[in-house]
């Protein structure tokens, strides 16, 4: 198995963890290999150098190579990987995480680089996508049909049940930057508080922190909001427990494992109706979709649920049953276990 390791700040690094945490290195023979880690350019070419070198070493060992991708440099990094599996004849799962996966193929790259992207995608004996939304795109613009199978992100089902709706407090999991809509939610925050004045915004991730801030001394809410930094385990966990409303603006997504771990632990969540959102939330059901980039949305939405306890409560309680009956990361392992047992014949 090859992706960014497994201390990456990011979202394929909480999938395999959690593939770690629920044992699927004791069922398979499991060997992963960290293409990518946090750090500057040259660090991050070293990482890489060294990964492939070990990669060619032990490939012959392995009867399946799955790779963990997203999009731009990602996928030319991962590319080398799957080339060199290709060449050895053995079974390869391209395992593609990212959300703005679309936008490079179509936009990003001509014409003779979409040929080699579909090239190296025609090597995969299975790609793996997260939605039904993503499915559709590689099908028809990237792959065959009969090689795309959707494997959606799932996640630990906490031993938690959420009672206490009475907070205002609202939590944000993700790159601070335009991408994830941190920005828009920060512009949305002075009008929130103006009629919710208890009301806290926690800030999750890292990123264009600088910016944030003074994004928010400007509109003179930096009282009402808090940047944690990357919030991991216990620390996360904590702030999950004691929020009760939970967004995401993003432009686009894969299937985001902050929306999928926010309402396993009853939160309310909003979220942008974008990548495979629309698989995890039925609007007005166990959450609410909104219009990326929709400032005045955000407003509106916030400030309805924060003067509406019972909604929170009813939007998050549905949010936990429907997160335990489809995305429970148990289901996912045994799902690709499957295949990979098939791969095998």
């Amino acid at each position: 198995m090859v992706g960014p390791g497994r201390g990456v700040k990011g979202g394929i690094s909480t999938v395999v963890n959690s593939y770690y945490d629920l044992g699927l290195d004791k069922k398979v023979e499991l060997r992963y290999i960290a293409s990518m880690e946090d750090g500057n350019k040259l660090k991050k070419l070293l990482v890489a150098v060294r990964a492939y070198i070990k990669f060619c070493l032990i490939l012959d060992s392995y009867d399946i190579v799955h790779v963990h991708m997203a999009a731009q440099a990602s996928f030319i990094r991962k590319s080398l990987f799957i080339k060199r599996a290709y060449k050895r004849k053995k079974n390869i799962i391209i395992h593609q995480h990212g959300g703005n996966f679309d936008g490079y193929f179509l936009a990003e790259v001509n014409n003779k680089k979409r040929q080699k992207i579909k090239s190296v995608f025609a090597m995969a004996d299975i790609v793996l996508v997260l939605s039904c939304g993503w499915a559709d795109f590689f099908e028809r613009n990237i792959c065959e049909k009969n090689k795309v199978v959707v494997l959606h992100n799932g996640v630990v089902i906490p031993q938690y049940e959420k009672e206490n709706y009475t907070d205002h407090n609202v939590l944000f999991l993700g790159k601070l930057g335009k991408e994830k809509g941190a920005y828009d939610l920060l512009e949305a925050i002075p009008q929130v508080i103006d009629k919710v004045p208890d009301a806290i915004f926690y800030f999750g991730g890292v990123g264009e922190l600088k910016i944030c801030e003074r994004i928010a001394q400007s509109r003179s809410v930096g009282n009402r909001v808090k940047f944690l930094g990357w919030v991991s385990g216990r620390e996360k966990e904590k702030y999950l427990i004691n929020s009760s409303i939970f967004i995401l603006p993003s432009y686009y997504e894969g299937m985001p494992m902050s929306v999928l771990e926010a309402m396993s632990y009853g939160m309310a969540a909003v979220a942008s109706n974008v990548g495979g959102i629309a698989q995890i939330i039925e609007d007005g059901v166990n959450g609410i979709c909104i219009e990326a980039g929709n400032i005045g949305l955000i407003v509106d939405v916030l400030i309805d649920l924060m003067q509406n306890e019972e909604k929170r409560r009813r939007l998050g309680q549905a949010a936990a049953k429907s997160i335990r009956q489809q995305f429970d990361i148990t289901e996912n392992i045994k799902q690709l276990y499957r295949l990979y047992l098939e791969l095998l014949g």
